[in-house]
């Protein structure tokens, strides 16, 4: 019995360079490209550094403030832009004030680091985000009449 002729075209194996190219490239750019990480540390090197005087003080309450600073790059990184800012001693002190105290112990300014990269970030831009967030003590000292000079640090 003959074989009859059909008008389908024959199928042909795909070779496997080809496979690998449509199929598992595309995959690992998607899986590869999509990164967010998201870190929290104290920053580090901004420390003050002041003269211990022995006072009495009594404590008012916690004080934090709370800033954010986003840098933006443009495609290939040609723009480049700042904005917002970062938290600074001065500012807990402000925020202390309004709460009338005198002085701010135990400072703390912690930043948190949020990175959004995709595929192709050169491309097409970037933006990371910085959350400062500083966190204090407020006190207010505590004024002694008369025997001012005998207490402290210089006892006579």
């Amino acid at each position: 019995m003959p074989l009859k002729k059909t008008n389908l075209p024959r199928l042909r194996p795909v070779p496997v360079k080809t496979c690998f190219l449509l199929v598992v490239l595309p995959v690992l750019f998607v899986a590869a490209g999509c990164v967010t990480v998201d870190h929290t540390a104290p920053v580090e090197g901004k420390f003050v550094t002041a003269s211990v005087v022995f006072k009495d003080f009594e404590v008012i309450g916690p004080v934090s403030v709370t800033s954010a600073e986003i840098h933006r790059a443009g495609p290939f990184g040609i723009k480049k832009s700042v904005e917002g800012s970062k938290v600074i001693f001065s500012d807990l002190l402000q925020e202390a004030a309004r709460l009338e105290a005198d002085d701010i112990i135990d400072a703390r300014i912690d930043v948190h680091t949020g990175k959004k990269a995709r595929f192709a970030k050169k491309l097409t831009g970037w933006e990371r985000t910085f959350t400062y967030t500083g966190r204090a003590l407020a006190i207010r000292y505590v004024s002694k009449t008369g025997d001012d000079l005998d207490a402290g640090f210089f006892r006579r």
